[in-house]
């Protein structure tokens, strides 16, 4: 009767995503995260371990359209997507060690810069950017079938890869250029394979340029490292956590106080006042609807591992990057990430499920739940655009032909990373980088005022020669005082001035 239900709520759960897909439903995301949750309980009596021998070839399919979803947006276009990339830029061709300002050590990690550095010697900053963060790219989905089939099997693998390559949620994480989270989720994979395999030197290695890549991605390692240590009571495990440590430490030497130790504070913040530090990506609503198409399935996975008792490292990361997600505690909003690849992960043990328990029926659900998947990545990726435009880009561009000690400031938050990275000078913005000398408020005032005398004392707290850069897409209150500022460039309302007075 159960198994009958399983079934008979799998087809109407299908019915309702292509009905939503086709816009005759709204987004009903909480009432279809409960139907899913209902439909794993009621697969609880069907889960086991599944013997689906897919063919080998067909690890080709997410591979090619892992490819193909990120060359979409640069057809036509040459501008590196996400709001990071003008700081990504301005990091591979500044970056001097410890020489580096305070604020350029707390932002690029260790083996990013070592990374970049290597790949500066044979490509341009924005070929890096766009075509090898491609190339960078394709090793999640990669390492992410290594790893799966090693926790459960070729099959799993197969069909967790290609969820992966059609997952809005891993899509946005390229199309909002998180260079170094996408650096560091292979490291991570492989750090779970090593450990499964038991390598325990490549573990603690991979473990540790985990690290020294991405410091919220090593925070989900250790944390599920550290429960999974509690819950094996094992000694060794935990001596590797020590050396693990040590490691990554050693990497950072001469960046601890930059970019350790400013973390602790929001870090415990956050568990004491959750919800104040969500970090910058989608929120937790607009998640769930995102992953309709998978999340009965990953539920099925998630209660097979607790079924047979296999509480391994992906069983931690799941429920630890639940936990912050859903409780909003550090940076809560950017490790929907992380939740979402190990729910990837186990969609593929519930579709497998479903395909070994109804094989006819099984197959097509799963066929159209994935293409339903593909429709909205598909669209999701023919709508993704550089967040500025050409002409926005080359008048910022003109500000590398001001004076070589020239500060230059972006009024903007919109403009502030692409003036620090393409114009080559001292850069000044709101809330960002070394040179502000403003809070919020007086950054407000100098948006809104009508008064010359209070715009001046603003901007008198910079070095000259200052220029200012105002781009079409916000307001210009400075335009009326001619007497103070010199129009520099213009171009299609996006203008640069200097300051005179």
């Amino acid at each position: 009767m159960i198994k009958n239900t399983f079934t008979q709520l799998i087809v109407l759960y299908t019915i309702a995503i292509i009905l939503i897909l086709i816009n005759v439903f709204g987004k009903f995301s909480i009432q279809l995260n409960i139907a899913s949750l209902i439909i794993a309980l009621t697969a609880l009596p069907i889960i086991k371990k599944t013997n689906l021998n897919l063919p080998d070839y067909l690890i080709a399919i997410p591979i090619i359209l892992t490819l193909a979803l990120r060359i979409i947006p640069y057809i036509n276009n040459s501008i590196p997507l996400g709001y990071d990339a003008g700081i990504y830029k301005y990091g591979i061709e500044t970056f001097q060690g410890i020489n580096s300002t305070e604020w350029a050590k707390g932002t690029f990690t260790p083996i990013f810069i070592y990374l970049t550095t290597i790949l500066r010697t044979f490509f341009t900053t924005d070929t890096i950017l766009i075509y090898v963060l491609i190339l960078i790219n394709l090793l999640i989905p990669i390492t992410l079938y290594i790893t799966t089939k090693e926790y459960f099997n070729k099959s799993i693998a197969i069909i967790s890869t290609i969820i992966y390559s059609l997952s809005i949620i891993q899509f946005k994480l390229f199309s909002y250029l998180y260079f170094k989270n996408i650096m560091a989720i292979p490291l991570l994979l492989l750090t779970f394979y090593f450990y499964k395999k038991n390598k325990s030197k490549l573990f603690i290695l991979t473990a540790a340029l985990t690290g020294a890549t991405h410091r919220p991605t090593f925070l989900i390692l250790i944390l599920s490292y550290f429960a999974l240590t509690i819950k094996q009571k094992s000694k060794k495990d935990l001596i590797n956590l020590i050396k693990i440590g040590i490691l990554t430490l050693i990497f950072y030497l001469g960046f601890i106080k930059q970019a350790i130790l400013p973390l602790i504070a929001p870090v415990t913040q956050s568990l004491l006042q959750p919800g104040t530090s969500p970090g910058t990506f989608i929120d937790f609503f607009t998640y769930q609807y995102s992953i309709l198409t998978y999340l009965p399935f990953a539920l099925i996975g998630l209660f097979y591992l607790i079924k047979q008792k296999d509480y391994n490292l992906i069983f931690f990361s799941t429920i630890i990057s639940l936990a912050i997600v859903y409780f909003q505690f550090f940076f809560f909003n950017r490790f929907i990430i992380h939740l979402d690849l190990f729910l990837i992960i186990l969609a593929g043990v519930g579709f497998s499920t479903l395909i070994q328990y109804r094989k006819k029926i099984g197959a097509l659900i799963t066929i159209i739940l994935l293409i339903s998947a593909g429709v909205l990545v598909t669209q999701e990726a023919l709508n993704t655009k550089p967040l500025i435009n050409k002409e926005e880009l080359e008048t910022i561009k003109q500000l590398q032909n001001t004076e070589e000690g020239a500060y230059v400031m972006a009024t903007a938050s919109l403009y502030s990373p692409y003036v620090l990275g393409y114009s080559g000078r001292k850069t000044i913005a709101p809330g960002l980088f070394e040179y502000n000398q403003h809070n919020k408020a007086e950054w407000t005032n100098f948006w809104t005022t009508k008064d010359l005398e209070e715009i001046k004392q603003f901007l008198n707290k910079y070095n000259k020669p200052l220029y200012i850069y105002v781009g079409a897409k916000q307001p210009n209150n400075i335009a009326q005082f001619n007497q103070c500022f010199e129009t520099y460039y213009e171009q299609n309302n996006n203008k640069i001035y200097k300051y005179t007075c």
